[in-house]
């Protein structure tokens, strides 16, 4: 029988070559795909057709603590519409690589103040969205 395992510890985040730090509790990161892959099409008499999307967006969430160190690097990015690289390393097994070379902050995220730390989630549009396993 085998055994996975998992480490949050081995999972990076890096924008135009910064590590990102100080991530929220529970699901720090997640990517997704913005569209199908593939759509099928049935006909009145049940013929099938496959439609391909060439859609190549996709979607990174980070959830950041309010201390995070790279909170006021990624307002900047936002704040200055700036194209950057974005890629989510897991070195877990399997190995993963998401991300592409060419992303924007949608939009920055809520800020909320309180007697405890708040997260803070940047959502990031990725224009060349690649999902890579090994």
């Amino acid at each position: 029988m085998s055994i996975g395992f998992y480490d949050a510890k081995s999972v990076n985040v890096i924008i135009n070559g910064t590590y990102i730090t100080g991530f929220g509790e529970n699901t720090f990161v997640s990517c997704e795909k913005d569209e199908e892959q593939a759509v099928a099409h049935v006909g009145a008499r049940g013929e099938v057709a496959l439609a391909h999307k060439n859609n190549p967006l996709g979607s990174v969430k980070l959830t950041l603590m309010s201390t995070s160190p790279q909170i006021g690097m990624l307002t900047r990015l936002a704040r200055d519409k700036k194209v950057f690289t974005i890629w989510v390393v897991s070195h877990n097994q399997p190995r993963e690589r998401i991300g592409g070379t060419k992303a924007v902050i949608k939009k920055l995220p809520a800020a909320a103040f309180a007697a405890e730390l708040e997260d803070r989630e940047f959502e990031i549009q990725v224009l060349d969205y690649t999902h890579i396993v090994s």
